[in-house]
Formats: structure tokens, C-alpha cells, sequence
């Protein structure tokens, strides 16, 4: 079972500081806005573009853990990244192989393609391997390349990788007519024996209808990233980047989808996915703090539909936290609206009393909707995203 306090560092976003003539030019306001959600892991290319070395640097020192992509000139590349780890010691999570080599081609030693991507991966991966002082530092796979013609990854990646986008407005893991994005993105990694890694997530908010990719709106983009953490959790995912921070720029007219994927607006004001991961962080804080839990509930669920999903988390102090929500879909790809389906009946049964319950749903508040003293037996309206049940599991039969 995994820990409250290991989810929350599982929670990380893209960002991109080079673009210095987008909403990401004032790296102050990257750092408040990323305290604000209580996230603390970015991914981004290593320095050594437009923005100065001093830009990175500076977030580091605010608390910011950078996961670097190399980029295409790999000795440059990694030059950057032994230069930023010297001004700011402990301050790389991970290094990561070239992005997305299908869309981004590579060229290195003469090599182009695919074979040009894995010759660049051994490369960072000896590098990174070499320098002690990145001794705890993970290198995680590049992607873009056809991991059905590779056997293994030895000598190249720590961690597997792959990005997922969700595509017609789907929820992440389960639908009715069978898409299972984070399954797909993830069963054919498996057999490497890494641990995965998904470096970019998300849904842009720029609402359509059709095929491909599309938009939806505010509420649409909050439901499918909220519950994606919580799918990849549950999958084994290690840690879940959110594509991304910021709409870089003004896009008035909709003309352009990747001006829309933020979390926050071009302006920097939270849109709804920003305020429910803010939400969800500071709820799981509160679960961590403290002597960690040794026991968890034993408990049992009834009237959970196939489409319904559950995990538990471990907290702190007697604490455990019940994630429960049902993938049923929220965005109509024929009309580019939301739909809105009803909440489930759900009975959650302990084998004994609690102390008490606290149901929490982090698309409205951090604070509880709920509490209930003793419970053996609750009845929930399980919705189309996740809610909590925290529950402390101080009371023993008979006691």
C-alpha cells in the first residue's frame, strides 16, 4: 500500500522557464505558483537557452526539484546539467533521454532515428551513472521510440517513460467503448522490469467536439487529471508530470490547443484543476504528518460499478486515506459538452468501528464535506471524479 506522504511526491508538472517571451519569463511567479499548488517537482530542459542559469538556480533554492531532459546536443546538454547540480547541489530529481524522438527527431554520432535516441540514452545514462554525485539520481528513458522492437534497457534508463494524452475528451483509464489510455500507455513498459515513470499527462482547455485530442472545459480538464494521478497511482506509476504549468500566451480566439494545457491561465490565476490539486496537496500533507501508520483498515465495497475505482492510502497517526471514484465519461466528443452523470451509491463496510470518517472531495474544498464518529458501515455518492474517506483505525474490537 502506498503512503499518502510517497503520492503526494508523485505529483509533478511540466514547466518551461526557457520560454522567456511566454507567461513563464518571471520565474518569481513560477515559484509562487507552484507553492500555491504544493507541488514541488518540475520537468524541464536543461539550461543553457534563453533563460539564464541563475533563472534555474534561483528555484532551486525556493525548494523546486528539477527533472532535466537532455536536450539535442548532448555534450552541451550535459554540461548545462553539471553546471546547475555544482550551483545547486541536490536540486535534480532525474535526468531524462530525448523528448519524444517520433515528433523531435535526433541526431547523434552520425546516427539518425531511433538508433541515434538509444545511443544518446547510453551516453547520458554513463554519464549520469559515472558522477557520484548523482548517485541517487534516476535516469529515466527517452521516449517517442517503438518499445515493442526493444527487449530490455539495461545500460540506458533506471526508469521507463511514456506520455499520455487521453484523446476525445476520454476519461484516463476506463470507457465504455473500451480506450484505456494509462493501460495502454503502460502494459507495454512492463516487461523491462522499471520502474515507470509518466514525464507529461493532460487535457487542454480549449472545449471540441470530434476526433483526436480534443478539448474540454475547466471542469472536464480538472476531472481527468485528478483522477490520472490516482490511475497511475493505483498502475504503479512512480511519479505523474502534468502537462503543464502555464498557458504560455494569449489564444483569445482558440486557435491554438497547445496555448491551453496550464493549470494556471496566461495571467497566472488558478483555472479549476489548479485549485483541486492545491486542494489535494494540502489534504495529503495532513494525512502525512506525524508517526507514520503501521495498520489499515480491513474493508469491503459494495455497488461499485466496473467503471468504479478504488485505492488506499496510508497516512500518518492512525490515518488512511480511501480514494474512491467512477470512470464513467464526462465529456460528449459528438457535441464538445460536458456531461454531467449522477453519483453512484457505494457502501463501504469495516470489520469493526473506526475512531471516525472525514469525507473529503478535492474539486470543491481541502476541508471535509463530512465527518462521522465510530462508522462501520457508510453509504457514499461515489461521482465521476475521486473523493476521499479518511479513516482512523484507533478503535479495536471490543475497545
Amino acid at each position: 500500500m502506498e503512503s499518502a506522504d510517497a503520492f503526494l511526491d508523485s505529483i509533478a508538472v511540466n514547466t518551461h522557464v526557457e520560454y522567456t517571451d511566454s507567461a513563464y519569463a518571471d520565474v518569481h511567479k513560477i515559484a509562487a505558483d507552484l507553492a500555491w499548488l504544493g507541488v514541488r517537482h518540475v520537468r524541464e530542459g536543461t539550461p543553457g537557452l534563453a533563460a539564464p542559469l541563475s533563472s534555474y538556480v534561483w528555484l532551486a533554492r525556493q525548494g523546486v526539484k528539477f527533472t532535466f531532459i537532455i536536450r539535442g546536443n548532448i555534450a552541451d546538454s550535459l554540461h548545462q546539467l553539471d553546471l546547475f547540480d555544482a550551483a545547486a547541489p541536490g536540486s535534480v530529481a532525474a535526468v531524462e533521454g530525448a523528448n519524444e524522438i517520433d515528433n523531435f527527431p535526433v541526431r547523434y554520432n552520425g546516427l539518425t532515428g531511433e538508433a541515434a535516441g538509444f545511443a544518446a540514452q547510453q551516453a547520458i545514462f554513463a554519464h549520469v551513472r559515472g558522477n557520484p554525485r548523482f548517485a541517487n539520481v534516476p535516469v529515466y528513458d527517452l521516449t517517442g521510440y517503438n518499445a515493442a522492437h526493444v527487449s530490455q534497457r539495461t545500460g540506458a534508463a533506471d526508469d521507463a517513460n511514456v506520455h499520455i494524452y487521453p484523446q476525445n475528451g476520454e476519461q484516463p483509464a476506463s470507457n465504455a467503448n473500451g480506450d484505456m489510455w494509462f493501460a495502454w500507455g503502460l502494459d507495454g513498459l512492463r516487461k523491462f522490469g522499471l520502474p515507470i515513470v509518466v514525464t507529461e499527462f493532460g487535457y487542454y482547455t480549449m472545449p471540441q467536439a470530434g476526433w483526436e485530442r480534443i478539448g474540454v472545459d475547466e471542469a472536464g480538464q480538472t476531472k481527468g487529471i485528478l483522477n490520472g494521478l490516482f490511475d497511475a497511482a493505483s498502475l504503479g506509476v512512480t511519479r505523474t508530470y502534468i502537462y503543464e504549468l502555464l498557458d504560455e500566451k494569449p489564444d483569445a480566439q482558440n486557435a491554438n490547443s497547445e496555448m491551453h494545457f496550464g493549470l494556471f491561465r496566461n495571467d497566472h490565476t488558478p483555472k479549476a484543476a489548479a485549485s483541486t490539486i492545491r486542494n489535494l496537496t494540502a489534504i495529503l500533507r495532513a494525512m502525512s504528518a506525524g508517526p507514520s501508520n503501521n495498520a489499515s483498515p480491513s474493508y469491503s465495497l459494495s455497488g461499485m460499478p466496473t467503471s468504479g475505482r478504488s485505492l488506499l492510502l496510508s497516512g500518518a497517526n492512525g490515518h488512511s486515506l480511501l480514494a474512491l471514484w467512477n470512470e464513467v465519461p464526462f465529456w460528449d466528443r459528438a457535441t464538445g459538452k460536458p456531461l454531467n452523470a449522477g453519483s453512484v451509491k457505494v457502501q463501504v463496510e469495516f470489520d469493526h468501528a473506526m475512531r471516525s470518517a472525514a469525507l473529503y472531495d478535492p474539486t470543491i474544498s481541502a476541508d471535509p464535506q463530512m465527518r462521522v464518529d465510530a462508522p462501520q458501515k457508510m453509504t457514499l455518492d461515489v461521482p465521476d471524479h475521486v473523493i476521499l474517506l479518511d479513516v482512523t483505525t484507533d478503535v479495536k474490537p471490543g475497545g
